[in-house]
């Protein structure tokens, strides 16, 4: 795993698991013009525990394909960021070699339908090439770059959601738009 650590400020506010999902979901339909994530586990299979998953994890990558291609929280997902008027951009910091989640995250979650839909851009950035690059504990959003989510999981553990912080507008975000700018300059796009 990348060397992670917490973010914390005078300015940030800690978040129960519930309150980070409503802001979330608060920040998310207020935006406008542009959203980006950055994911910095390599496996978030206690959040995506789906029967494609599974499929996956068995061996039968047809099968993890057409679960995928069935599966309503996806499906969901996807026209929820299709229905924002803003851009969306994820980087997922990447270790090699792949996990097994990762390799299934990457082959149906982007491949077979973010991607070909147009709602997300999604781009792996290698964690060798942020050899001093300091990332944070979770991953966060940015929002319109001015406003943050950062997510806390169960660390180290399986991408269990736990809490978050959040930065409001007004806020000193600029740890996230460096961190942004570093991501997005070694990032490679998944095609």
């Amino acid at each position: 795993e990348p060397e992670v650590i917490l973010w914390y400020n005078a300015s940030m506010r800690r978040l129960s698991r519930e309150a980070a999902l409503q802001t979330f979901d608060e920040l998310f339909t207020a935006a406008q013009l542009e959203m980006f994530k950055a994911e910095v586990l390599q496996d978030y299979s206690a959040v995506d525990n789906s029967p494609s998953l599974h499929a996956w994890l068995a061996g039968d990558r047809e099968e993890a394909e057409r679960q995928g291609k069935l599966d309503a929280g996806v499906a969901a997902w996807r026209q929820q960021c299709l229905d924002s008027p803003a851009t969306i951009t994820r980087v997922h910091v990447t270790i090699e070699p792949f996990t097994p989640y990762l390799e299934w995250e990457i082959a149906v979650c982007y491949k077979d339908s973010l991607i070909p839909s147009g709602a997300e851009t999604v781009y792996l950035a290698p964690q060798k090439k942020l050899p001093d690059v300091v990332l944070p504990n979770g991953d966060f959003w940015i929002f319109d770059n001015r406003q943050v989510l950062q997510w806390e999981y169960d660390i180290p553990g399986t991408g269990k959601l736990t809490g978050g912080q959040v930065w409001r507008t007004g806020d000193d975000i600029n740890n996230f738009l460096q961190l942004k700018e570093q991501l997005l300059a070694v990032a490679e796009p998944v095609v």
